[in-house]
């Protein structure tokens, strides 16, 4: 068994779920999440648009429990997704293995 853990700026939500929908993932969880950053351009500006108005960004974090197959393909459509964007937040994905549940 895998946990899928997946972080993506609020804009994305949307996408994300589209992406668990497309992969056929029926059951994950979900939090909100502020993410901060200390990365400037040479301006002074944050290097994420999602930052630039405030010191941090709301983003998503989830998490599903997979068979590596379907883990997979989760992470796939996470990497077509970022591959078509356009602009430089994209989601992160780990998959990792579960030693032991309970």
């Amino acid at each position: 068994m895998k946990v899928v853990i997946i972080f993506c700026v609020s804009s994305f939500y949307d996408d994300l779920k589209k992406i668990y929908q497309n992969s056929n993932v029926e059951a994950y969880s979900e939090f909100d999440v502020k993410g901060f950053t200390r990365k400037y351009d040479k301006d002074g500006a944050a290097t994420n648009w999602f930052a630039t108005s405030k010191e941090y960004y709301d983003s998503i974090a989830t998490f599903a429990f997979l068979d590596e197959e379907k883990g997979f393909g989760l992470l796939n459509q996470i990497s077509k997704f970022n591959k078509e964007l356009d602009c430089c937040s994209p989601m992160h994905a780990y998959m990792l293995d579960v030693e032991k549940f309970i």
